[in-house]
């Protein structure tokens, strides 16, 4: 994305979205809630795999997010987290592209609107064609995070090894990129220009310990690759390949999510225009197929083998207003 001028504003939309919904786990748990419609604690843990005390911290930081209702024994999604879906089906996406090597995706998303498997994407709201990293400027961008503040919100890092040990999802192959908080903003420093080193520490307010290990998971994701710039003496750059570009879309479909829940209806702290039409446009989440918005009232989910392609059971998922 192209720069016009900065300002000094910390937070975007991407950063409340990483900040409301967390980590990976999170993600794996809306993933439950808004695809299956699974909402009780022995649900999620059976279906995860995962520690009771890590799914209780999860599902606490939804519930105070806005994002989950705890409602006597069950967690109900609100009409907030029941929108998470745009995210979701959009890391599905990226990763059926980039994770799947030879192999089928394990769960193919239908249109039912036309009738056919769908492959979500991000459109512009004005002329409906698919927004890509290059098509889209930026009138300002988040000034630096104050170090003082990264220093006294540390996370540990989830295991993003352990995402995929229930069963094989592309969601938490795409998680495995940018499921930790520090990796999801390094990624949208990318997309904003940044490349140096000096810059991301800059900016994020990161240790620089942090920084490395994080830039090393990215780039050995094939994300991002590090470029000589300068000879003497030697002197790298992290640059987006193109399937760090492909990767655009999720960063955006968490920016339009944050924009919508978490603004306070005011202005877009930034507004983006696409270049293919001119026109300063939100992002809507389409169908590839026939370019018609979609929800997840309007998807079913499929297995891809011949022997299973009957649809698998809709969710039927009971979101409450969002506080």
């Amino acid at each position: 994305m192209k720069s016009e001028r900065e300002t000094g504003d910390p937070q975007c939309s991407v950063f409340r979205t990483v900040a409301t919904i967390g980590d990976a786990w999170s993600w794996l748990v809306l993933r439950e809630a808004i695809f299956d419609g699974v909402d009780r604690f022995d649900d999620f843990r059976e279906r995860l795999g995962i520690a009771r005390s890590t799914l209780a911290g999860r599902l606490e930081h939804l519930c105070a997010g806005g994002v989950l209702r705890r409602d006597e024994r069950t967690y109900v999604l609100t009409e907030r987290g029941a929108d998470f879906f745009g995210c979701l089906v959009i890391a599905m996406a990226w990763g059926d592209r980039w994770c799947t090597g030879d192999d089928d995706p394990p769960l193919v998303a239908v249109h039912l609107g036309c009738a056919r498997p769908m492959t979500a994407e991000m459109s512009c709201s004005h002329c409906h064609r698919p927004l890509r990293a290059r098509e889209v400027s930026y009138e300002r961008r988040p000034g630096p995070r104050d170090p003082r503040l990264a220093a006294s919100q540390r996370h540990r890092a989830p295991g993003l090894d352990l995402l995929e040990r229930p069963r094989p999802s592309t969601i938490a192959r795409t998680l495995q990129v940018i499921g930790d908080r520090w990796s999801a903003l390094v990624i949208r420093e990318a997309f904003f220009g940044v490349r140096r080193f000096d810059d991301f520490q800059r900016r994020l307010g990161i240790a620089t310990n942090i920084l490395t290990r994080r830039l090393e998971l990215v780039t050995d994701h094939g994300v991002l690759e590090r470029v000589p710039y300068r000879n003497q003496p030697l002197r790298h750059e992290y640059r987006l390949t193109e399937q760090g570009l492909d990767l655009y879309p999720v960063p955006l479909a968490m920016l339009t999510w944050g924009d919508r829940w978490l603004s306070g209806r005011r202005p877009p702290p930034v507004p983006l225009t696409h270049l293919g039409c001119g026109a300063r446009f939100t992002a809507v989440l389409s169908c590839n197929h026939c370019s018609k918005p979609i929800g997840r009232a309007d998807v079913e989910f499929t297995a891809p083998s011949p022997s299973s392609r009957r649809p698998l059971p809709k969710a039927h998922i009971r979101a409450v207003p969002s506080a």
